[in-house]
C-alpha cells in the first residue's frame, strides 16, 4: 500500500504470496479493487508456470498455485457478471459478487485438475465461503 491508501491492482497479485493474493480475491463486496488487466495477466502468468511447474519432477507445492488460478479466473467471470447485471444490493441479487464466484472459481478448479470427487468439492465451498 502507498502511503494515500492505495495499492498497485497487479502487484498485489503478482509479488504478495498466494495465500495473501487468494485473501484479496475472495473478499466480498470488493467488485472495483482488481480490473481486468491485472486479473488476466496474472492469470496467464500463475497458468503458464503452473503448468511448467507441474510437468517438472521438482517436488514443489501446486495446491496454492490452483487456487490461486482458479480464484482468479472465478474472480474474472464476476466481474464480467457485474458489468452486465451491475451491484445487485437485494436478497435475491446478492449471489452476484466476484469474491463468491472467486471461491466457486478456486473449487471447480482444484477438483478439476486434482480429480477430487464432488463431495470434497463440496466441502471446500462451504468452508471456504
Amino acid at each position: 500500500r502507498y502511503s494515500n491508501q492505495t495499492f498497485n491492482q497487479a502487484a498485489a497479485l503478482l509479488v504478495e504470496s498466494g495465500k495473501q493474493g487468494i485473501t484479496y480475491l475472495f473478499k466480498r463486496g470488493t467488485h472495483e479493487e482488481f480490473g481486468y488487466t491485472s486479473l488476466c495477466t496474472a492469470l496467464a502468468f500463475y497458468f503458464i508456470l503452473s503448468c511448467w511447474t507441474a510437468g517438472s519432477a521438482v517436488a514443489s507445492g501446486l495446491v496454492i498455485p490452483m487456487l490461486f488460478t482458479g480464484a482468479l479466473y472465478g474472480r474474472i467471470i464476476g466481474l464480467i457478471l457485474v458489468s452486465i447485471f451491475g451491484v445487485q444490493t437485494d436478497k435475491y441479487g446478492a449471489w452476484i459478487d466476484p469474491g463468491l464466484f472467486a471461491a466457486i472459481g478456486a473449487a471447480s478448479f482444484f477438483s478439476g485438475v486434482s480429480r477430487l470427487t464432488i463431495s470434497l468439492t463440496v466441502i471446500m465451498v462451504s468452508v471456504l465461503t
